[in-house]
């Protein structure tokens, strides 16, 4: 969940978002076919928000090292996050100046990131020059979908900009990033989407908080809808795999350096 969100619910969120549930499989299911993550490695995952996904990737691979940064991190609120911490190698930072590095990532994630800075090209371009990026790290990437969409929810949450495939192609050109998988996911969110998009056109909007923000549903129906939203993004990596790549509501990819 993006801090501000986060902020907006006050910290709390015992039952996750469908959508974070789901995004979290999927991500995880795209790292399992492209990173062997070994003992002694070490994830890298810049825009970490609340942590959540850090978190429980941490738990899933207890041996490797995750370094979560996070610019909007102050002093108390990583105080805080700590407390709070349930898996020992998590390891919280407000500046990716102050990571210690060793050795480059295996990995470094950038989910729902590169929307939220003004110039999209220095920032990934930054990453990619820097010492914990090698030509055999792999860097996972999502961005929401389509410019046509932004809305309120963008404003909200302090976005840019969306991202097509061929603009988010042409940012990787710029930086000297290779894609080697990428394409749509949550096609079933689309339409709602779309919705939300034409109402405000026609009726104005308040910039409310996000659904992240606001969710209030239980347990069960929480679980139902990831399960829905789950198998939506399996059926598109599947195609994708097959050159079939359906419209969606994010946009993923991972990439390396290019040689």
């Amino acid at each position: 969940m993006d801090l501000v969100e986060a902020k907006a619910r006050g910290f709390e969120s015992l039952v996750r978002h469908p959508w974070e549930r789901a995004r979290l499989s999927l991500v995880h299911r795209l790292i399992r076919r492209h990173v062997n993550l070994r003992p002694g490695d070490t994830v890298f995952d810049i825009g970490c928000g609340d942590t959540f996904v850090a978190e429980e990737l941490a738990r899933r691979y207890p041996n490797v090292q995750f370094n979560a940064i996070d610019s909007n991190f102050t002093d108390e609120l990583i105080g805080t996050v700590r407390a709070r911490l349930t898996v020992p190698n998590v390891a919280l930072f407000a500046s990716l100046e102050n990571v210690p590095v060793s050795k480059p990532a295996t990995l470094v994630l950038l989910m729902d990131v590169i929307e939220h800075v003004p110039d999209d090209v220095a920032f990934l371009g930054g990453i990619c020059q820097s010492a914990f990026v090698s030509g055999d790290t792999r860097l996972l990437i999502t961005v929401p979908s389509f410019q046509s969409l932004f809305c309120s929810h963008d404003r909200f949450l302090g976005h840019y900009r969306r991202y097509s495939g061929s603009t988010l192609r042409a940012l990787f050109d710029r930086v000297k990033l290779q894609r080697e998988d990428g394409g749509y996911l949550f096609a079933s969110l689309l339409p709602v989407r779309v919705l939300q998009v034409l109402r405000e056109r026609v009726g104005g909007s308040s910039d409310a908080p996000t659904d992240l923000a606001t969710w209030g549903g239980g347990a069960a129906k929480a679980r139902t809808l990831a399960a829905v939203l789950t198998l939506d993004g399996r059926i598109a990596l599947a195609l994708a795999r097959v050159g079939i790549r359906i419209p969606g509501l994010s946009n993923f990819a991972i990439c390396r350096k290019s040689a």
